[in-house]
């Protein structure tokens, strides 16, 4: 098969995939999982270069691995407004941190590496890319701009602070907020975390928790948490400019500014990871995939996250949060990603966005910790936009 037929069956089948988000989560699920097994890299050759991306639980992937099939051919068409969208031959900055102390950046791209029901090519496509992409295709981009996660650098104090955003009026003029709110009894914020410089690479010292809302739509109350413990991130490198992590491969963007998996638009050049307890994930129902919970998809839907008869869950993952060990204890999933971010514009917007003032965000059905429940009509519109 051709480089240009594969290209053009695979795109056909993420854009037939965009307009069946109702797919129940088992077809889901089956489809991910099967594209993983080809793909599937051990750690060991990912670390060395080469291959897809991948990391063993309790680890990290290279930061610059590549899971595409590198066949890239060129395809003229998609035009990229560089005065609008920052300069194609970087990284599509949108904001300007030359010469800063404080860098703000937003991730571009999120290749998730484990685990295998997160990291196929279908939800990868269709779930994770299609809502981290802007809906701008003068950029390139034809997403819905719906999930957010910024990092803001201050290179003084030797400072990380990173956390999600609701979606902003103007992503390239206005910028973005840290999402600052209170969801039930969960609190919703951005965290600090020293870090450690080795010239224009950092990794972060204090492993925390963090909450990344990803939004199903515009309205706040639309938002899901994805809540990861003791998250990391390594061998982070800040272009010199200070406005680009990894860079654009404007070659893999075709006529109507899709990319696919046999070329990557972003090389990416930095690495994130952490784990999500079973326990949590239970909690997070997600109306897009069936309203079956995180839990049940992470599980494969094989028991769907059943509970014995003394209440505990089933399904082993893959990690430990008592012992922060692979296996043991097998109460957590680990999650590991490599990403691309550029230059954004990150502005206060404590007294002007509700989703970042603070204040009580009314939902139903989020009465407890940790458990968020999309609404249906939330699930509609990110369904028909």
């Amino acid at each position: 098969m051709s480089s240009i037929g594969a290209r053009n069956r695979r795109g056909l089948a993420v854009k037939v995939a965009l307009g069946v988000l109702g797919l129940g989560a088992a077809a889901w699920v089956a489809m991910a999982c099967s594209d993983m097994e080809h793909r599937r890299t051990t750690p060991e050759q990912a670390r060395g270069g080469g291959g897809a991306c991948a990391a063993a639980p309790g680890e990290l992937p290279q930061a610059s691995c590549d899971s595409s099939e590198n066949q890239c051919t060129s395809r003229p068409g998609c035009t990229i407004d560089e005065a609008r969208c920052g300069s194609k031959s970087t990284c599509l900055p949108i904001g300007d941190n030359k010469g800063k102390d404080v860098q703000d950046f937003r991730i571009r791209r999120l290749k998730i590496a484990t685990p295998a029901t997160l990291a196929g090519e279908l939800i990868q496509n269709t779930v994770v890319t299609l809502n981290i992409d802007l809906a701008e295709k003068s950029c390139g981009e034809q997403g819905k701009g719906l999930f957010t996660w910024l990092l803001q650098v201050d290179r003084t104090n030797n400072t990380l602070t990173t956390g999600g955003a609701p979606p902003p009026d103007d992503a390239i003029g206005q910028g973005f907020c840290f999402a600052r709110f209170d969801l039930g009894a969960t609190n919703v914020a951005p965290i600090t975390s020293k870090i450690a410089f080795d010239g224009d690479k950092f990794r972060t010292l204090e492993p925390q928790k963090v909450k990344i809302p990803i939004f199903l739509s515009k309205d706040v109350g639309s938002v899901i948490l994805l809540p990861i413990t003791d998250v990391k991130l390594a061998d982070v490198t800040i272009s010199d400019d200070g406005n680009c992590i990894g860079h654009l491969n404007e070659i893999a963007l075709d006529e109507n500014c899709f990319d696919d998996s046999l070329c990557s638009k972003w090389q990416t050049s930095g690495s994130l990871g952490g784990y999500i307890t079973l326990e949590e994930a239970d909690e997070v129902k997600i109306r897009d995939l069936n309203n079956k919970s995180l839990c049940s998809f992470l599980a494969g839907e094989q028991d769907k996250c059943t509970r014995d008869g003394t209440g505990k869950i089933t399904f082993q993952g893959d990690f430990c949060s008592k012992d922060k060990q692979p296996g043991s204890c097998a109460d957590s999933v680990w999650l590991a990603a490599t990403f691309a971010a550029s230059a954004a514009k990150i502005f206060d917007g404590s007294k002007t966005v509700p989703g970042c003032s603070g204040v009580q965000t009314g939902m139903p059905d989020a009465g407890n910790e940790g458990g968020t429940d999309a609404g249906s009509d939330a699930a509609d519109a990110a369904d028909g936009d």
